[in-house]
């Protein structure tokens, strides 16, 4: 099977407006690429708040399982094509959450896992395929996204066996969750033992 013969449909972007106003009444969080790599790392403070339209709520809100794409950006060591996955903490922490003008969203067909959707496209991003399917214009690269789908081959499993490779590789992410959490934490507990020992000295 292609990458397209799996989706179910796509949600596009839509980056809003800075301050409410009549026609844009509805408080979202845009997701954009820079915004890929700290919600991949469950860090979701950064992602701007914008306002849209009530068709873009209707339309343009995603879900939990959606997965966003990035179609313009990279570097010429990074490609485009990066993903992220909305996850159920995202969706509790944000509540209505859209993409950027500059990713696109799409949801996979049942019998289907978008997380085991999202762990093959990450190793075919990390092996440099979506270099493959790259324009420029304007001085920024584009992804021939439907060019991808209809070329990059993903080989159909029962969804029992989807689950199975899944399961370890969720393990795996909220462990390094929680050692991030330890980790962001370490540079407020060193203060703390720095201003007991000074208390202690003095």
């Amino acid at each position: 099977m292609k990458l397209a013969d799996i989706i179910e449909t796509f949600i596009s972007g839509d980056w809003g407006e800075e301050t409410v106003a009549e026609d844009t009444p509805n408080s979202v969080f845009c997701i954009r690429g820079a915004d890929i790599v700290p919600i991949t790392n469950h860090c979701f403070n950064g992602i701007p708040q914008r306002f849209v339209c009530d068709k873009t709520i209707e339309n343009k809100t995603l879900k939990a399982g959606d997965l966003i794409i990035e179609k313009s950006g990279g570097s010429p060591t990074q490609s485009t094509g990066r993903i992220v996955y909305v996850s159920e903490d995202l969706i509790k922490a944000k509540d209505n959450v859209v993409c950027s003008n500059f990713c696109t969203a799409f949801r996979v067909k049942t019998g289907w896992n978008p997380l085991y959707v999202y762990y093959y496209w990450q190793n075919m991003y990390n092996h440099g395929a979506f270099f493959n399917f790259e324009g420029k214009t304007s001085g920024i690269k584009n992804l021939q996204l439907d060019n991808a789908l209809s070329a990059i081959e993903i080989e159909y499993l029962p969804l029992e066996n989807q689950n199975q490779i899944v399961a370890p590789l969720i393990a795996i992410d909220e462990k390094i969750k929680v050692n991030r959490q330890i980790n962001d934490n370490l540079p407020m507990l060193d203060r703390s033992s720095i201003e007991v020992i000074t208390r202690h000295a003095a």
